[in-house]
């Protein structure tokens, strides 16, 4: 899945400044910060973020609470998900440890 832009502008029907809102937008997305910077850039953000999230056109179909319980629920998914593979990391490397252990004496 690649980051959407909006839709750019047309000049003759948006203006000049449009276009240049629009490139400063793009332009900021590859630097430092311009996601802070920008708000054309937010608003793309977040709705490339809650496509990710929940599916295309999510930001309009689902509430603010939804998605953020949805990403809350991802988070912690993740989270117990790793816990779990470090536990099994973890008992793997014990048993061999405990296996070479064994063989040395």
């Amino acid at each position: 899945m690649s980051f959407h832009f909006g839709t750019p502008p047309d000049p003759d029907k948006d203006g000049i400044m449009e276009c240049h809102h629009y490139r400063n937008a793009v332009d900021a997305y590859d630097r430092d910060g311009g996601l802070m910077d920008d708000p054309m850039l937010k608003h793309w953000f977040v709705i490339n973020a809650c496509d990710v999230i929940l599916g295309e056109d999510a930001m309009y179909k689902y509430s603010a609470k939804e998605l953020f319980e949805k990403l809350e629920e991802l988070s912690t998914s993740h989270e117990y998900l790793c816990n779990e593979q470090e536990c099994k990391d973890a008992q793997e490397a014990d048993e061999l440890f405990n296996q070479i252990e064994d063989s040395i004496l």
